[in-house]
């Protein structure tokens, strides 16, 4: 996109404005990645989303471009021919946005999961905290479950995940349920860490076995029993 708006830009465009077009819509197509790709060796922050507005800057680059050839052959077909192939390469990548397969996760295949998978005083874990927006979607899916490290839910601490609890107070907490559903990424995934993500995890491999997970496009779900609870082993029926 990059090379075909700059092939664009070096056109002359004979149009009095205040600004150029080039010089409003290369800035726009070309900062916001090439910022992500730079940052992203030190922190990983390349997503698609934030910078798909960068498209904008494409598509007035080579709407002035096409029109500018259309103006010089008006009654060329070739004109037609390139305005139409380009409609038609475009078309398949819009076309595949629109689509499930073009999400790197799934979240309403991933609330049914958490649903499906959880029994009633189930307790719930996410893992990292921030999948927590995974299941915000429809609030029934885990409306009987209890999230362990919760403390302050979304909307009242004014974040997309909430806040969690100290990283002292995560083991007590978790330890209190026999029964644990976690949201968590799929295998081989990178997953956050930190003290309280570390805290989870360690008392999850202490005290718990996994008894069963599912996975869905983007994540796993996976239910963990307590290994020893009141002198029996939890079974993984509840």
């Amino acid at each position: 996109m990059v090379i075909v708006g700059m092939g664009c830009a070096r056109r002359p465009m004979n149009v009095r404005a205040p600004i150029q077009l080039p010089a409003l819509a290369l800035p726009i197509l070309v900062i916001p990645g090439l910022l992500l790709l730079l940052i992203s060796p030190v922190k990983p922050l390349f997503v698609d989303r934030y910078f798909l507005y960068s498209s904008i800057g494409f598509a007035l680059l080579l709407g002035a471009g096409i029109d500018r050839f259309h103006k010089r052959q008006p009654s060329s077909r070739t004109s037609w021919v390139a305005a139409l192939a380009v409609l038609a390469a475009l078309l398949p990548p819009t076309l595949y946005l629109r689509m499930p397969q073009s999400r790197h996760d799934d979240v309403i295949a991933i609330g049914n999961a958490v649903r499906h998978a959880g029994r009633p005083g189930d307790g719930l874990l996410y893992l990292p905290g921030r999948h927590r927006v995974w299941t915000g979607a429809n609030p029934e899916d885990t409306r009987l479950l209890t999230d362990l490290a919760l403390v302050q839910d979304p909307t009242s601490s004014n974040t997309l995940a909430g806040v969690e609890l100290p990283v002292q107070d995560i083991p007590a907490r978790i330890l209190k349920f026999d029964r644990i559903v976690a949201v968590r990424d799929p295998e081989g995934a990178h997953s956050d860490t930190n003290s309280q993500e570390e805290a989870k995890t360690r008392t999850l491999k202490r005290y718990f076995r996994e008894c069963g997970a599912s996975r869905v496009t983007g994540a796993r779900i996976t239910v963990y029993v307590r290994k020893v609870s009141r002198g029996r082993s939890t079974p993984c029926g509840g």
